[in-house]
């Protein structure tokens, strides 16, 4: 029983991706056709002109909106923030006494 639901819930997942795909797909087409040829004399494109579109930006800039410090070294880029954060808040705290002893 336990092995049916676990493929019906990858079905499920498959089949929401897909229409996900499609619809991103569908409206980036649109906006394309929408704007492009009106403000830069561009033509037309297909249905699978705006998917590979969307594929080749996604192989060209990555990530599609996840968090950078997420994934493989992320906690160590976040221990490299907070250490810089820490150093510079030290400094703008040591000037800004300075400027107050000059001040008096």
């Amino acid at each position: 029983m336990e092995k049916f639901s676990k493929k019906k819930f990858i079905a499920k997942k498959i089949v929401f991706g897909a229409v996900i795909i499609t619809a991103i797909t569908f409206i980036f087409m649109q906006l394309w056709n929408w704007l492009m040829p009106v403000i830069f004399g561009l033509t037309t494109i297909s249905f699978l002109q705006s998917l590979g579109l969307l594929a080749m930006s996604k192989i060209l800039f990555g990530r599609g909106g996840r968090p950078r410090f997420k994934g493989r070294g992320g906690s160590r880029a976040m221990m490299h923030r907070e250490k810089f954060m820490q150093k510079f808040k030290a400094r703008e705290s040591k000037c800004t006494e300075e400027k107050e002893d000059n001040n008096e």
